[in-house]
C-alpha cells in the first residue's frame, strides 16, 4: 500500500470561488464521486459558529454533515476545517465518529495558541491536522520550533502551505528536509499549494520521489477550483499516482464531477494562471491584493508589480482591503491645480448641448438614433477612454492608464486626469483625487467627468453608450480591444453601484440617456432623449 495520499478540498478551499453556496443536492453529489473515487480523504468544509445553511459548506456541528455523508464511505476518511478563533473547544464535545478529522489553519502570530487548542482537541479525542498558513515565511529556527510543538502534541498531520503559490522545487526541498528530519515519523506530512506559478503539480511530484517513511497527504481540488490561480487539479494528481505508484483511485466520478457541478461554476467565474496572480506570488502577497488591482481595470502590470512591491512586509501575507485601496490612491493622487482645465472647459462648453460617449456595444446597435440627436442638437461630443470609429468627438477624457497606453490618435483635445503617467505635453490635466466617489467604483471614468461637469456648472448632459454590464463579456464594449477580464459574477454588482452613484449625480445634474442602459435613475432603465 502507498504512503501517497490524496485529501480533496473542493468544497473548502474552492468555496472561495462560490461564497461556498454549492447547493444541498450538488454537496451531496460531489460528497458521492469523491468517496466513489476512493480518495483517502475529503474535506467537507468549515466548522463555523453561525446559522446553518444547508446549501453551504459551513457546519455548525458534525451531525449536520453525517446526515450529509454517503452510506458507503468504505475507507474514505472526512474532515472539516476550523480558522483559529472562529469556533469555541466547549462547542465541541468529546469525539465519538473518527471517521471525521479537524484540520486547524493559523497565522503565525497565533501559533502558541493554536497550538494549544490542537492539544485541547487531541485530548477531546479528535483526529486533529496542524495547517500553519504562510509555511514557507517561517525561518528556520521559527520552523523547528513549530515541528517540535507539533511532536508534543502528537497531531495527526503537519502541513506545509505554500499560501501565495511562491514556493519553487528548491523551496519544498529544503523544507521538506528540515520537517522531515526532526518530525515524529508516526505524524503524517501534508501540502497544501496554490497554482499562481503553475508549479503545484511539479511541487507534488517533487514530494512524491523524496519522501519515503512517513505518510504524505496531498490536498488537491477538482478542477484545480480555487480563487486566484486556483489549486492542484484532483483529476491529475490521482491519475498520475495511479500511473506511477500503483494507484487505485477511480477517475471518471471525478470528471463527473468537473462536468455537473463544476464547470457551471467556472463559466460564472472562472480561475486560473494570469500574469498579476503570478505577480502576487512573486512578491509573496496574499492574491487578493493582485485580485483588487485587477478587478480595477486601470493600471498596467508593470504598475501592479510596483503597487505590490510597496505593500509592507507585515502586512503581505493577510489581505487588508483598506490598505491596497489607500497604496493605489497614494501612487496616483498627486495634488495639481487643474484651474485652467477647468475654465477651459467652461468656456468650450458655454452654452452648447453636451453629448457624453462611453464605449458601450450601443453605439453601433442605436447608431441612427445617435446620429439623429447629433443631427438636431450639434452637440460638443467627449469620448470616455476611448476614441470612437464612427463619431467625431470634440475632446477626449481619459483616467484609465491602460486605456489611455493604447490610444493612437488623439488629435482632438485631450483631458486626462493626474493619475496617468507620462502625459503628453499638449495634454490638459484635472486632479485625479477631486473627482472620486466612495464606492467600488470610485474612480469610473463617467463618475469622474459627471462631476467635473457639475463643478463648472453644467446642468444637463446627455449620455450614449454608458449601456451596464451585460453576462456576455463580449457585448458590453463597441470594440472587442476593450473587453476586460472582469468577472461575470460581478456585473450585477457593478450595475448597482453605478446607478446607485448615477442616482445621486443626477440630484444636482439632469442625466439624458439617449441610448438603452442596463443603470437605473428614477426607478426607470432608460430615458429616452427629451
Amino acid at each position: 500500500m502507498s504512503n501517497i495520499k490524496i485529501l480533496d478540498c473542493t468544497l473548502r478551499d474552492g468555496g472561495y470561488i462560490n461564497n461556498w453556496y454549492f447547493g444541498e443536492k450538488n454537496i451531496k453529489k460531489i460528497l458521492c464521486n469523491l468517496t466513489s473515487a476512493k480518495l483517502d480523504y475529503i474535506e467537507c468544509g468549515f466548522l463555523k459558529s453561525e446559522t446553518f445553511d444547508k446549501e453551504k459548506t459551513f457546519y455548525p456541528n458534525f451531525e449536520l454533515l453525517e446526515n450529509l455523508l454517503p452510506y458507503n464511505f468504505a475507507n474514505t476518511k472526512f474532515t472539516l476545517m476550523i480558522n483559529y478563533g472562529e469556533y469555541p473547544l466547549e462547542n465541541l464535545p468529546i469525539c465519538n465518529n473518527k471517521n471525521i478529522a479537524l484540520r486547524i489553519v493559523f497565522k503565525k502570530s497565533e501559533k502558541e495558541n493554536a497550538i494549544s487548542y490542537c492539544k485541547e482537541l487531541i485530548n477531546k479525542n479528535y483526529t486533529v491536522f496542524v495547517n500553519p498558513m504562510h509555511t514557507n515565511t517561517y525561518s528556520s529556527n521559527e520552523l523547528l520550533e513549530l515541528v517540535e510543538m507539533v511532536n508534543k502534541i502528537q497531531s495527526k498531520g503537519f502541513t506545509i502551505v505554500d499560501t501565495t503559490g511562491a514556493m519553487k522545487e528548491k523551496d519544498i526541498l529544503t523544507t521538506f528536509y528540515l520537517v522531515d528530519a526532526n518530525l515524529n515519523k508516526n505524524i503524517a506530512l501534508c501540502f497544501h499549494s496554490h497554482n499562481n506559478l503553475q508549479l503545484s503539480f511539479s511541487n507534488a511530484q517533487c514530494l512524491m520521489k523524496i519522501c519515503k517513511n512517513r505518510e504524505l497527504i496531498i490536498d488537491s481540488t477538482v478542477f484545480g477550483m480555487g480563487r486566484g490561480a486556483g489549486n492542484l487539479c484532483t483529476e491529475l494528481i490521482t491519475q498520475y499516482i495511479n500511473d506511477n505508484y500503483n494507484g487505485n483511485y477511480d477517475i471518471i466520478p471525478i470528471l463527473k464531477i468537473v462536468d455537473e457541478q463544476i464547470n457551471p461554476i467556472f463559466a460564472r467565474t472562472p480561475w486560473g494562471y494570469s500574469v498579476p496572480y503570478y505577480l502576487a506570488a512573486t512578491n509573496h502577497c496574499h492574491p487578493n491584493y493582485a485580485k483588487y488591482l485587477v478587478d480595477k481595470q486601470t493600471v498596467p502590470v508593470e504598475i501592479i508589480n510596483h503597487l505590490l512591491q510597496t505593500i509592507p512586509y507585515e502586512k503581505k501575507s493577510t489581505y487588508d482591503s483598506n490598505l491596497i485601496k489607500q497604496i493605489y490612491l497614494d501612487n496616483f493622487s498627486k495634488t495639481i491645480d487643474d484651474f485652467k482645465t477647468v475654465e477651459y472647459l467652461k468656456n468650450v462648453l458655454s452654452d452648447r448641448k453636451i453629448l457624453i460617449l462611453a464605449p458601450g456595444k450601443t453605439l453601433t446597435k442605436e447608431k441612427d438614433k445617435i446620429e439623429d440627436y447629433i443631427r438636431k442638437e450639434n452637440p460638443f461630443i467627449i469620448s470616455l477612454n476611448f476614441i470612437p470609429n464612427d463619431y467625431k468627438e470634440d475632446l477626449v477624457f481619459v483616467t484609465n492608464m491602460k486605456r489611455f497606453a493604447s490610444l493612437e490618435d488623439y488629435t482632438m483635445p485631450l483631458i486626462v486626469s493626474s493619475n496617468i503617467e507620462d502625459i503628453p505635453k499638449n495634454a490638459m490635466v484635472v486632479n485625479y483625487s477631486s473627482y472620486l466617489n466612495n464606492s467600488k467604483m470610485f474612480d469610473n471614468v463617467a463618475l469622474m467627468f459627471l462631476k467635473l461637469l457639475i463643478k463648472i456648472g453644467v446642468k444637463k448632459v446627455s449620455i450614449a453608450g454608458l449601456d451596464g454590464f451585460s453576462n456576455i463579456a463580449t457585448e458590453n464594449y463597441v470594440s472587442n480591444e476593450l473587453i476586460n477580464n472582469a468577472r461575470v459574477n460581478e456585473f450585477d454588482e457593478r450595475n448597482e453601484i453605478m446607478s446607485g452613484e448615477l442616482m445621486k449625480l443626477s440630484k444636482q445634474i439632469n442625466i439624458n440617456f439617449i441610448t438603452k442602459t442596463l443603470y437605473q435613475l428614477n426607478s426607470q432603465n432608460y430615458v429616452t432623449q427629451s
